[in-house]
């Protein structure tokens, strides 16, 4: 748990907005009540969004919700707090992401103009 609390004080957590109708994460979100639904939120600012997959599987996130030109995307390991960033990606269409390893992972997209650290450390 340690992990994920380092997480949400890497992102302004009081301004995520849940996803209830997937219009961040359109694909790969699983089935609503089974342990491998995909729980993803957006900040009401547009800045962040966060997406915790409990199992791998390929997710579309739609990166026209994000604020900005570009994307900064974030693979979170949160048994071990370690972040790989994925690389930086327009805000013009939908992107895939497959998490790098098995496990539950967290996908973290960031506004790349916000200038967020990474996820897990503050700045």
């Amino acid at each position: 748990m340690d992990y994920f609390q380092r997480l949400f004080r890497s992102r302004p957590w009081q301004k995520l907005i849940p996803d209830f109708e997937h219009s961040v994460i359109t694909g790969g979100f699983g089935t609503w009540g089974l342990k491998d639904y995909v729980t993803a939120a957006i900040t009401s600012d547009g800045n962040s969004i966060i997406a915790y997959l409990p199992s791998k599987r390929t997710v579309i996130a739609d990166l026209t919700k994000l604020e900005g030109k570009n994307a900064k995307c974030w693979w979170y390991n949160p048994s071990t707090g370690t972040a790989i960033n994925t690389g930086i990606f327009q805000t013009s269409g939908s992107q895939s992401f497959t998490p790098p390893g098995e496990g539950d992972w967290v996908l973290v997209i960031d506004n790349a103009s916000a200038n967020l650290p990474e996820p897990g450390r503050l700045k």
